[in-house]
This record gives C-alpha cells, structure tokens and sequence, in this order.
C-alpha cells in the first residue's frame, strides 16, 4: 500500500556536507543511509541519538517503502542551533562526514534562501548527481502530474519551516525580502503550507518552545502574538493561497490568527489551517493551570518556566499520556483545524506524542514525571488567566488525571523491538480528536478523514519505536489496524457506527492526505 506523509526532511542531513576538492570532503547523498558506527560512543550510550541521527527517511527508504507523496519540509536551522557547542564539536570528530564545519559555517554566514534554492534543491531533485538512474523525485504542479501507479517516483509538494529560511541572513527577518522570497518559492513550486516560526525567537510573532536539548535563551519564547510583519506574512500567504501551519506558533500567536481570520480583512482570502506534524496537549485551554505542577518567573529575561503534569485519559493500565506543552494543539485548536476544512498530521516523535521514559532518579519531583516549558510573560495571561487562580489542581484531587511514575514503571523497558507502549500514545491521538469532535457536535467521520501521518522523519526527532524510520511504516499501520478498535473500547470512545478500521487505516496512512494535496494543487492552480 502507498503512503503519505504531511511533513518530512528527507535532505536535511544532506545539508550539512558539500563536494570540497580542497579538504576531499563530498556531499553526503540524501539517497545514502547514514552510518550510525560514526555517532560518538558517549552519545550513542547515554543518549537516543542513535535514533535521532540515524536516517528515517532518506529519499531510498521512501522509494523502498512507496511513500509516493509526501509534503517535503524546506528549512535551513536557525543560527542559535548552529553556532551551539554540541554541532561545532561534531565537525571535528567522526560524525564531520556529515557536519563539515566550513558548511554549516557558510549557512551562518550565508543567505539562508539561496542555499535553499542552490543547494538544498537541487540535492533533492538531482538523482543522477548522486548515481540513482532508477528513481526520481517529481515535484507537483497540477493534480494532472501526479501519476499514483509510478513506483520509481517521490511525488512532493512543499512547505517552508520557519519564515528565517526566506530571509537573507539567519536572524534577519527582512519583511520585503521575505514576501519576495514566497512569491519566488511559489513560482517554481507547489507551495502549501509555512510555519511562520521555528524554534527562536522571530519579530514576526511568538513561537511556542521547542528546543530541549540545547539552552540558548534566543529558543526561549519572550513575544507576544503576531506583529503587524507576522499579519503581513500571513495575509501574504492567504491572498496566494498557502495555509498557515500552526506547529511551533505560539498559543496567543494561535488565538491570535483565529482572531484575524474573524475580522473583515480576512473574510475573501481565508484558507484551511493546518498542523502538519502535530502532537496533542488533551486539554482545553480552561484545564491549562490544573496541570502546572510549579513555576518560576524570570521578570529580566521576558520568560516563566512552567513544569507540567502529563495527561492521562484514555486507554489501560499503563495507560499513554499526552505532553501538556502549548506546542501541542489544545481541543480548541483542534476545533479550529477541523471546521477550517483543514488537516492534522501527526508527529511520530515519542516526546511530542506524550510519551515519557521512567527514571529511577526523580530528583525531587515526588510522584509525577513533568515537562518543562517556558513561556512569554507578555502571554502569560493566556495561561493563566487575569484573576487569581489555583494550580496543580490535577495532581491533588482523587481524578487520576494526571501520570504518576509508578505507571510508567508498569510499562516496562521500551525498546525498537517491544513498542507496543509507543503505539499506545500514537492511539490516543486518534481517540481524542474522535472525542473532541463528538463533544463540538463536530461530524466524527468527517474528522477522522482530516487526519493523517506528518512523521518530522530525518527532522531533529526522537521517533516512536513502533515506527522508527519510514522502513517500519508497513507494520506500523498493520499495528494499529490489530489494535486501534480494542484500544477505543477502553478508552470508552465510541467509534462512529459501521466503523471498518481497515479502511480507516487506509485513509489515515494514505488517502486522506492524497485527497486534501490533490485538492489543493487544484485551489494552487485556479
């Protein structure tokens, strides 16, 4: 069966590297598997690198597995990310076959559009330069050009991940170069979708936090909403007919574009809003504060830190939990998303879908495994409202709703060959939005033809291990077709009647994601 996937990076770690006659250094092939014997020992031993650096998607593994058409992230890292010791360290030991520091020195001192049209481009519409005769990837224009029965073929339509890649400096955010450089992209390409922000703080609006293995304070969100550049960007994009991704905006950001797309300015140009590689909070803004665990503002810096509680609502013992972060999606987003017209995808990281490893060491966290995120103090209200209010409510009253780590001990080892707990969260997912759509009076089997897989596979991601790369896709959807109507039982969700999860499934790994790109290069094109 084919497969679609709303957001992948099947380049980027191709990114890093550049043919260099000087230095004998060559262009790593976004064709080729990355060796994981080059991943340093203390990385590969005490963190999951392995299975972040590992490629999860390179163009031969959706070749291989007929992911035919997917949606391919264009994104060039911000600077902060680059400049940090863990990556300038890398371009001297045995993973600079990948990290050529003279490389990622000119994307820092480069401009980071050109790159993308020069080099990332080409890298991944050039087969022949890198020695594949037998298959191709086919950017779509029309509805016409996508040929289903092709198996030599990656069908690709496009997206931009953080307005920085359209600028022509990292940090520049230049608006009227910016906006040149969308008409640009969108000249050459079917162009759906933008993140207006990554993981940095932007001028354009607030991002919501991301970043958890570097600490920079630029990734720690300090903004507030959309500014006049970000409204410029977003009706930019809505008068030519992209959508708006809602990962990594930030929650006023978010309620922000809902508020906007309300008034009268908006009214002729609105498009479907879309989460490309989406995870769940299971909240509603209003349950927001019963799930801070603790606090701490810092007034100098522009930020508070939050520790959040995880979720728990569906399934049984050991039950999947949800990540409580605003850079997952709130029941109200999902709203939002469903009665746009527009699509969820969702993110096959394990931290972003909920999933949290047992520690021995709590380090004084008494019973509760916790999430740190940081927020804007400008947005702090969004949070928590204007009035007094009591948090924590969720870890004191008798609801169980929220996970303790004795369940997660219960779990046991997780591994890539025993991931069934992965799949659990991934489940749940599906579960809430089915729950959330009923509660809205929303149509349940139109929302579940609105859902489909974004993977961020060869992004930054620490993968679900019921599916770690695109090799596993197969099975994992042969999973969740084994598990899915026994796991809604009890959870106590019920299905729509009829309900055939076979195709469901179908529609969920493939078709529904087909239909919406389909339709919209047809919307691109009128």
């Amino acid at each position: 069966m084919p497969f679609f996937d709303f957001h992948i990076h099947p380049s980027l770690k191709s990114l890093f590297s550049d043919n260099n006659a000087a230095t004998h250094a060559q262009k790593f092939s976004p064709w080729a598997p990355l060796d994981k014997s080059k991943i340093p020992l203390l990385l590969k031993c005490c963190t999951d690198f392995q299975y972040i650096l590992q490629s999860q998607a390179n163009l031969s593994q959706l070749a291989a597995n007929d992911c035919n058409l997917v949606c391919i992230a264009l994104y060039i890292p911000e600077k902060d990310m680059l400049t940090a010791d863990l990556v300038q360290q890398s371009t001297t030991g045995p993973l600079n076959v990948y990290l050529q520091g003279a490389k990622i020195n000119s994307i820092i001192n480069g401009n980071p559009y050109t790159i993308l049209r020069t080099d990332d481009w080409p890298t991944l519409t050039n087969a022949a330069q890198f020695g594949i005769t037998d298959k191709k990837v086919k950017p779509l224009k029309t509805r016409a050009d996508f040929n289903e029965n092709d198996p030599s073929t990656i069908h690709a339509v496009f997206s931009v991940e953080g307005c920085h890649t359209l600028s022509s400096l990292l940090q520049n955010f230049d608006l009227p170069t910016i906006l040149s450089n969308i008409d640009d992209l969108r000249s050459k390409v079917s162009l759906v979708s933008i993140n207006m922000t990554h993981m940095e703080q932007s001028p354009l609006c607030n991002h919501a936090f991301g970043m958890q293995f570097l600490s920079n304070d630029g990734f720690k969100p300090t903004g507030y909403r959309l500014t006049d550049g970000g409204i410029a960007v977003l009706k930019h994009c809505y008068q030519n007919k992209i959508m708006i991704d809602l990962k990594h905006l930030s929650l006023g950001s978010r309620q922000h574009l809902y508020e906007l797309r309300s008034s009268p300015d908006f009214a002729g140009i609105n498009q479907p809003i879309v989460c490309t590689h989406a995870g769940l909070t299971g909240l509603s803004y209003s349950d927001i504060p019963d799930y801070i665990f603790a606090q701490k503002k810092f007034d100098n810096k522009g930020h508070t830190v939050l520790w959040q509680g995880k979720p728990v609502k569906y399934g049984d013992s050991p039950r999947p939990c949800f990540n409580a972060s605003s850079i997952n999606l709130y029941d109200e987003d999902i709203m939002q998303i469903l009665q746009s017209g527009g699509m969820l995808g969702f993110s096959l990281d394990k931290r972003i879908l909920g999933f949290q490893d047992y520690e021995d060491e709590t380090n004084g966290r008494d019973d509760f495994p916790l999430e740190t995120e940081y927020i804007s103090n400008l947005e702090q209200n969004i949070f928590f409202g204007s009035g007094t209010v009591t948090i924590g409510k969720a870890f004191t009253d008798d609801s169980d709703r929220v996970m303790k780590w004795d369940e997660i001990a219960a779990g046991g080892v997780v591994n890539p060959a025993v991931g069934f707990y992965h799949l659990k969260h991934f489940m749940a997912h599906v579960v809430h939005v089915i729950a959330v759509a009923r509660k809205n009076k929303y149509d349940v089997a139109a929302a579940l033809n609105q859902l489909c897989v974004g993977s961020d596979f060869d992004g930054l991601i620490n993968p679900v291990w019921c599916c770690e790369t695109a090799d596993s896709m197969a099975a994992f959807q042969s999973q969740f077709e084994d598990s899915f109507v026994a796991f809604a039982q009890s959870s106590a969700v019920a299905l729509p009647g009829g309900f055939d999860v076979k195709a469901f499934s179908k529609r969920l790994f493939y078709q529904n994601g087909r239909e919406f790109i389909l339709q919209r290069l047809d919307v691109l094109n009128t």
